[in-house]
């Protein structure tokens, strides 16, 4: 018995007719809304934005390797996926202050010559881009933006990777619907399953970025919902690309951890009340800083990164550990390094800073950041972001430690907790922050203080983000305001509105032309049903149908009614909503629409006009306007519709 390869290749009519079948089934998968272009485009997107991840961190590890350890001769402590190594301190003074102006001053030539929208931290551009843009980034942003944020965090400044490799994602995404002539909503969608491959791989934490890039856009817990499956597909490719040049372990080494129990959840509440007042100095500091220092500064744009790279220069001559990004101190400082040492078989983890240097840290720190971002920097605030939650965490935990030496807490409970609670309140994406802490740990066993340090900061913080881009909801968003108009119609059916079933002018089909222009001539309608001698509906005419037959007077004697009326009848039924019948009565380009029996699809119940449907919706949207939350952005909705 042949196979099928054999037969196909012996018959070439039928291997062309094969080969047609699969691509008429590809070309109608790919002409599938919201669901064929962006499905083949994701895992695409995620491949560049994988391999921009490795390129983007060996470029920046070579920086900081020629110019922080090579010039500065300064050592951070390692990571966890680092090897171990010395630490040194930077000198001399005079270079510290020189390095990170030289820096600045070279980001702040690249970006304003070439990209002024790379500006600062590149996630408020990705937010902006969705929301306003159209899902639109000129394509030389994410080269701008990763050459600006390696030469920022390269020669000191305090930045993070996941603006710039988050932007970087989202300019593939972008210019790739570009290229394919996608529509703005799927451009959106590819945008940030770019987004969520580039924060995935970069950060080990494939889960958490794709998270990251849908709940980011709104301050709010919303998030766009029909980003998931995009951002999923695109940073599992991300991850997987990415492993296969660097090391996949956890950003963060920690011992091993456990959950104590009710007893130990005040302790974790007393934390996030700590996160929750940093953040709002954090976020104050990080603006006050753009407002009131550098933009009244009276000097070229380009040249106030350099300002504040010389200022963090300053900063970093007493407290060095807030140059770059810094997650080595968290590690080496607030956690400690596993050492041989084991105590009940457990190896110990010892921290080598105490309370008040890890407050400092994280105090310093946001003055940094300040400098470096705010000036116009480039680079990110999710890395300064989770030192300085990890800072605050370490220093609770060694503080109760301390007071309650018999409850044998762990300090570094509290800095896992800490990174994920601060981060939540000052980025409002308290699922992300549970998620992409928990895999730059490797450990989901402090998964309910998370959960409740999120949650809880989220709740406390609702009035500042460090993400002024921005919204509260969807409705707030121009990029789905057209939705939110079908969401409401959606909602209303027919049987609610006002059927008119009373004065209804119904046309016997054999009613001769001359009658029927009696017919309407005394009538005030504008849809006419047409009904067979059983007064089932058969038809319905306009009079712009009326009209156009007119045209043709000498063929009067001929028409009948029936031949007026078009088939098949477009009606709708009581259960039907107002979002499918406005869609009829617009392709139809009809004032009113039959309303039928949904048993009996010839048996008319009556008429429904668009201006009972647009009165309908607007009572909804009524209705609606009295939360006061909701009527700014309301407003702007009824205009729209």
């Amino acid at each position: 018995m042949s196979s099928d390869s054999e037969v196909l290749s012996s018959n070439p009519g039928l291997l062309a007719t094969y080969s047609r079948a699969i691509l008429d089934r590809f070309a109608s998968f790919w002409s599938s809304p919201r669901l064929g272009r962006v499905a083949v485009c994701s895992p695409i997107v995620g491949l560049i934005s994988g391999l921009g991840a490795v390129l983007f961190s060996l470029a920046l590890e070579e920086c900081q390797r020629l110019v922080l350890t090579g010039l500065l001769h300064y050592q951070m402590p390692p990571t966890g996926e680092q090897a171990a190594g010395p630490i040194t301190m930077p000198g001399p003074w005079w270079l510290l202050i020189l390095i990170p102006a030289i820096g600045g001053l070279i980001s702040g030539i690249l970006v304003f010559t070439w990209a002024p929208e790379a500006e600062g931290h590149g996630t408020d551009a990705m937010i902006r881009a969705f929301h306003k843009g159209g899902g639109a980034i000129r394509s030389r942003v994410p080269m701008i933006k990763a050459a600006a944020s390696i030469v920022t965090i390269g020669t000191g400044g305090s930045a993070g990777q996941e603006g710039p490799i988050a932007q970087i994602g989202a300019g593939f995404g972008s210019w790739l619907g570009g290229l394919l002539r996608l529509s703005p909503t799927d451009r959106r969608l590819l945008m940030l399953a770019g987004a969520a491959g580039g924060v995935g791989a970069i950060f080990r934490a494939p889960l958490g970025g794709a998270l990251f890039a849908g709940e980011v856009l709104y301050s709010t817990t919303a998030s766009e919902a029909s980003a998931l499956l995009p951002c999923l597909a695109s940073s599992i490719v991300a991850y997987s690309t990415f492993v296969m040049f660097r090391d996949p372990n956890p950003v963060f080494i920690f011992p091993e951890l456990s959950f104590q129990g009710l007893t130990r959840l005040p302790l974790y509440a007393l934390l996030t009340l700590l996160c929750s007042v940093v953040g709002l100095i954090y976020v104050r500091v990080f603006y006050g800083m753009r407002d009131w220092l550098f933009h009244p500064m009276p000097l070229p744009r380009w040249l106030k990164p350099a300002v504040g790279g010389a200022l963090l220069g300053l900063l970093a001559i007493a407290c060095p550990q807030v140059m770059s990004g810094g997650y080595g101190w968290v590690q080496w400082g607030a956690i400690g390094m596993p050492t041989h040492l084991e105590l009940d078989g457990v190896q110990q983890f010892t921290p080598h800073l105490g309370v008040g240097m890890l407050l400092l840290i994280a105090l310093v720190k946001i003055v940094a950041t300040g400098f470096t971002i705010s000036s116009g920097g480039s680079g990110g605030v999710f890395g300064p972001s989770i030192l300085i939650g990890g800072m605050l965490g370490g220093a609770f935990g060694q503080f109760v430690a301390g007071l309650f030496p018999s409850a044998h807490i762990s300090p570094a409970s509290f800095v896992l907790v800490g990174m994920g609670g601060f981060f939540a309140g000052v980025s409002k994406t308290p699922l992300t922050s549970i998620v992409m802490v928990s895999e730059m740990t490797g450990s989901y066993s402090l998964l309910v203080p998370l959960m409740l340090a999120c949650g809880l900061n989220l709740a406390l913080s609702r009035r500042w983000t460090i993400y002024e881009q921005q919204v509260p909801t969807p409705i707030d968003s121009p990029a789905h305001q057209g939705d939110f108009v079908v969401n409401v119609l959606e909602q209303l059916r027919v049987r609610d509105v006002g059927v008119r079933s009373e004065g209804i002018i119904t046309i016997p089909a054999s009613t001769p032309f001359r009658s029927l222009v009696t017919y309407v001539a005394n009538s005030a309608e504008t849809l006419f049903p047409v009904v067979d001698a059983e007064g089932r509906l058969t038809g319905v005419f306009t009079l712009r149908d009326l009209r156009l037959a007119l045209l043709g007077s000498e063929w009067g004697p001929l028409v009948l009614a029936d031949d007026l009326a078009y088939r098949p009848v477009v009606s709708v039924v009581p259960d039907d909503n107002l979002h499918v019948t406005l869609r009829k009565m617009t392709e139809l380009n009809m004032d009113e629409i039959p309303v039928v029996d949904p048993g009996a699809p010839d048996r008319l119940l009556g008429l429904l006009s668009r201006r009972e449907l647009t009165r309908a919706y607007t009572q909804a949207i009524d209705a609606l306007r009295s939360d006061s939350r909701n009527a700014p952005a309301l407003e702007r909705v009824s205009q729209l519709a």
